[in-house]
């Protein structure tokens, strides 16, 4: 379920909160279910065509894939038990586990595994995700629990693009994959199947029996679509949700509630996202890297981790997480200088006129910032900037939008100038799906519209290179480059933070996400 950290971008669409009165909790919680709160509706749930992190997670509960991220984000295996690289890494034999079923009790082979591929790949299916594979000349299977997997050139990222989830060849052969009703009855090899979904109020996910990895200790997960955090609130003095991520100001101040101490446990994992202020480089405005430079000296970095994250979170320097192996610490950092960036405007031809504003001929230095109304730290966050970015002589005001209908706008159409916005670290280097210049199309993820010919080639080596050694030279350049370049102006990076009811137990705490390992936790009364 973690391969999708890596696939696209991964956007959050808002923050969730609960709390509990404990009288009533303790009597109106079964012992086989749990109730989580969700922010904004999954999009889809066929692994064809995930685009954020709420239709990944639910997804990545459904479906498996042939390998999987463990706690500490290192591969290995799911649905394949071992596999053998060969040829330099230009061929992988995945050796499958055997008696896996589908949700229906139909066999899982290898067949499903060159379906899942064609699928993928096929010009006919619409997804964004055609290139996760890297550069994959032949998928085979050589007998119903052995795949081949044949690449024109060695692939860096093979292992990890094999998370994705396997969809049945037995119930999608003969249709057409585009439609969404499958989603309604999706069939997976994953630990839950679904039992129902009421489209705008919740999902229940059903533990399967025969999971391959042993049937999940919880039978129930309901999952609450709950979009106004006062609800959830009231949802949580009312004892009805046991999970749920946290801002960090329900972190520090809604978790010291006397009754929440004392039913409840708080949760904190590494850096697993940043946030950052992105520029629709479609606009001359934003064309030159003086200009992205100012704006990014322009922002007190600082003021928005200590005033939005109370402190749970760092400055981004680029694209990868401080606790990653391919993470370079020389890269260039923005300290904040609003004089810099005033001088910086300058240089780059921009002059204020009488009304305090930053013009360059007959382009005026405003714009509108967009960000999703649901997520209160995006909100705050895009608050500070346009204070600090006022300071200087550049104009913005602020406009929010329901969630489906920002990622309509931003993501699909790129009908923006700025958007603040968090995404997911992909716990793989491989970022060609975000900031490669073939990937500015209408509904791909590099829709900030940056191209460099440099960095499209460091990212196709990237793919190519396979030893550690290679990799992180590759990609030590790549974020040394993007940080000087500033494609866009990388805020911070958070903290996971989450709460769980305390008769939760099991929970390991992960980058991965608050669902991590919900297969193997259980319930004690």
């Amino acid at each position: 379920m973690q391969k999708f950290l890596k696939i696209f971008s991964i956007l959050f669409a808002g923050i969730i909160i609960l709390s509990g009165c404990r009288g009533d909790v303790k009597k109106s919680r079964a012992a086989d279910t749990i109730t989580i709160a969700i922010s904004s509706e999954p999009k889809r749930l066929n692994p064809v065509f995930l685009t954020d992190l709420i239709s990944y997670s639910v997804s990545g509960l459904i479906f498996s894939g042939l390998t999987k991220f463990d706690k500490d984000m290192k591969i290995k295996g799911d649905l394949a038990e071992s596999w053998d690289i060969l040829d330099g890494g230009r061929k992988i034999i995945f050796h499958l586990k055997k008696d896996v079923l589908w949700h229906d009790g139909n066999q899982f082979t290898a067949n499903d595994v060159v379906f899942t591929y064609n699928t993928f790949i096929s010009p006919s299916v619409a997804t964004s995700l055609k290139d996760n594979f890297g550069s994959v000349k032949e998928v085979r299977a050589l007998d119903p629990y052995t795949v081949s997997v044949s690449y024109d050139e060695p692939y860096g990222s093979a292992l990890e693009s094999w998370t994705v989830g396997i969809i049945p060849k037995h119930i999608l052969q003969h249709k057409d994959v585009n439609n969404t009703s499958f989603e309604n009855f999706p069939v997976g090899t994953g630990p839950y199947k679904l039992r129902e979904w009421v489209h705008g109020q919740r999902l229940w996910l059903e533990a399967f029996d025969s999971y391959h990895a042993g049937r999940p200790k919880i039978t129930n997960l309901i999952i609450r679509i709950i979009p106004d955090t006062a609800t959830q609130f009231l949802e949580l003095k009312a004892g009805s949700i046991d999970l749920m991520e946290l801002s960090p100001m329900q972190f520090n101040n809604k978790t010291g509630h006397e009754d929440l101490s004392s039913d409840f446990v708080k949760y904190r994992a590494g850096s697993f996202r940043y946030g950052f202020l992105g520029l629709n480089l479609i606009d001359r405005r934003f064309q030159d890297k003086r200009v992205r430079q100012a704006i990014s000296y322009a922002i007190d970095k600082d003021a928005i981790i200590n005033s939005v994250l109370r402190g749970f979170g760092s400055r981004s320097t680029g694209p990868y997480p401080p606790e990653a192996w391919y993470y370079n610490r020389e890269a260039k950092s923005y300290a904040y200088n609003p004089q810099k960036a005033l001088e910086l405007m300058i240089e780059a031809g921009w002059k204020k006129g009488t009304d305090g504003i930053l013009r360059k001929n007959a382009d005026l230095m405003s714009f509108m910032i967009l960000t999703n109304y649901e997520n209160k730290e995006n909100i705050k966050t895009a608050q500070i900037i346009q204070s600090n970015l006022k300071a200087i002589g550049i104009e913005t005001d602020i406009r929010t939008l329901e969630w489906q209908a920002f990622r309509h706008n931003v993501i699909s159409k790129h009908q923006f100038e700025a958007i603040v916005l968090s995404r997911a670290y992909l716990w793989d280097p491989d970022i060609y799906e975000l900031w490669h210049s073939s990937k500015t199309k209408e509904g791909e993820w590099n829709f900030l519209s940056y191209k460099n010919k440099e960095l499209d080639m460091l990212l196709e080596n990237g793919r190519r290179a396979i030893t550690i050694a290679d990799r992180q030279r590759i990609y030590h350049k790549l974020h040394e480059l993007l940080a000087e370049e500033q494609p866009c102006i990388f805020l911070y990076n958070a903290d996971l933070l989450f709460i769980a009811h305390k008769r939760i137990k099991g929970i390991i705490t992960s980058p991965a996400g608050m669902l991590h390992n919900i297969a193997e936790w259980y319930v004690e009364q």
